[in-house]
């Protein structure tokens, strides 16, 4: 009894050793594969393309490990040759199927049929070998390794594929996917050396660990296309959002506005036609600008934001029998704006503070420079309100939440709001020179 539980400890204990043994002698393999294994189930979101090939790489190379250590093994506590055939037929069949994988993971293989008829001939040749035809390779009672005939078949096949996926890089450096075409040949060269040294019977030992690293830099590159794709579709959906928002601007041509307006020039039609004709140019000038600006997402310059301010008032003042006036003090107009901007914070003065007082209200626009930044203020005399009580980023002052958040955006400045009950309201805008600058490059 004690024999055989000693028997079964040394049975024990052997396996632990090959199995350490196996993962000291494969240990950089083993990491690199557990790392594209996390990264994989890390990126599982992301629905990265190609993952599926990743994993059956991933396995191959694994395989390969195991089979690799297989010789070592048999060596080591001399095991029957018979090993050596099934360890050797497995790595002629993977390597190029390995590459195989590879051309299929770059390259869009249209006829894989076709491609894979070499691989399935390398198969059935090498399988014979099983039975010790020495067709392509054969071993000797003591494993010593003989080649046959075939010998280099396994290579060549592999070689076959390592240049279809030089042609295929090669096409994509033509096609000017830089990215690309340079991961691929740099795949194809690795293997393409890795097999020479193996055929020129140099140390393989390091063919899994270099598979291994094959597949980890191919995925790092499908990572970076996926984290490319999603950049470009962020800022896609940062145009559309612009556009939506800029469609938010229209609606601020209010039906009531052009209605009254309206209202007004049919009446002039009749008591002052001259001033009528007068009016609709302004008018018409007024829908222009706007829905110019609407259709043009960039920076203007602050005259043409002042045209379109000049014609909005104009038309005001008319409907107010002229008990809205303007007063300009523009030290500085040198400088570009987000569109619509000063407009909204004037028709917002006219609308909740100056018509709503009865009386005549004035509008006071100014411009000028401090050390670094622009400042434009544009001041009322209107009813006023508390800050305090007013919520800028609601639903109903959308208009001033759209100029505050395109100056941060666009300019990296921002907008100041003061008012007071009964005294009128301040707006300043600051526009750093440098930011101004350096967007009006990017426009």
């Amino acid at each position: 009894m004690l024999y055989l539980q000693t028997a079964e400890t040394l049975c024990y204990n052997c396996r632990m050793k090959v199995i350490l043994d196996y993962i000291f002698t494969n240990y950089i393999t083993l990491i690199i594969l557990a790392t594209i294994i996390l990264m994989t189930c890390v990126s599982k979101k992301n629905d990265i393309k190609g993952t599926w090939y990743i994993h059956l790489l991933v396995l191959v190379v694994f395989i390969l490990s195991v089979v690799e250590y297989v010789e070592i093994w048999a060596d080591m506590y001399n095991k029957s040759y018979r090993i050596l055939y099934y360890k050797t037929t497995l790595v002629y069949w993977l390597y190029p199927l390995l590459a195989l994988l590879l051309l299929y993971i770059t390259g869009e293989v249209k006829r894989k049929g076709l491609v894979t008829i070499p691989l399935i001939i390398n198969m059935v040749i090498t399988a014979i070998d099983l039975a010790e035809t020495g067709i392509v390779y054969r071993f000797t009672e003591d494993h010593h390794y003989r080649g046959g005939p075939l010998s280099y078949l396994p290579i060549y096949v592999e070689i076959f594929y390592v240049v279809l996926l030089a042609i295929y890089s090669v096409r994509c450096l033509s096609e000017k996917q830089k990215q690309k075409g340079i991961v691929v040949l740099f795949m194809a060269v690795i293997v393409f050396i890795t097999q020479t040294m193996g055929a020129l019977g140099m140390e393989s030992k390091y063919m899994p660990t270099i598979a291994a690293i094959e597949v980890l830099t191919y995925y790092y590159y499908l990572s970076a296309v996926e984290h490319g794709e999603t950049l470009e579709a962020l800022a896609e959906n940062r145009i559309k959002l612009e556009q939506n928002k800029n469609n938010l601007l229209l609606a601020q041509i209010r039906p009531h506005f052009i209605n009254s307006n309206l209202a007004v020039i049919r009446s002039l039609c009749y008591e002052e036609p001259e001033k009528a004709v007068e009016m609709i140019d302004h008018f018409s000038e007024y829908l222009r600008e706007n829905i110019k600006q609407i259709d043009d997402s960039r920076l203007v310059p602050f005259k043409d934001e002042m045209e379109s301010v000049e014609n909005y008032l104009y038309l005001e003042m008319q409907r107010f029998q002229d008990r809205v006036s303007i007063e300009e003090d523009l030290q500085v107009t040198d400088f570009y704006v987000p569109p619509l901007s000063i407009q909204t914070i004037v028709e917002n003065a006219v609308r909740h503070g100056i018509s709503m007082t009865g009386v005549k209200g004035t509008i006071w626009i100014s411009t000028r420079k401090e050390e670094n930044e622009t400042l434009v203020i544009v001041k009322d005399n209107g009813k006023g309100f508390d800050p305090e009580q007013i919520d800028f980023d609601g639903a109903n002052h959308v208009g001033v939440k759209n100029v505050k958040d395109r100056y941060q955006r666009l300019l990296g400045g921002h907008v100041d709001i003061e008012s007071k009950v009964g005294e009128g309201t301040v707006v300043t805008f600051h526009i750093p020179d440098e930011n101004n600058e350096s967007a009006l490059e990017e426009w």
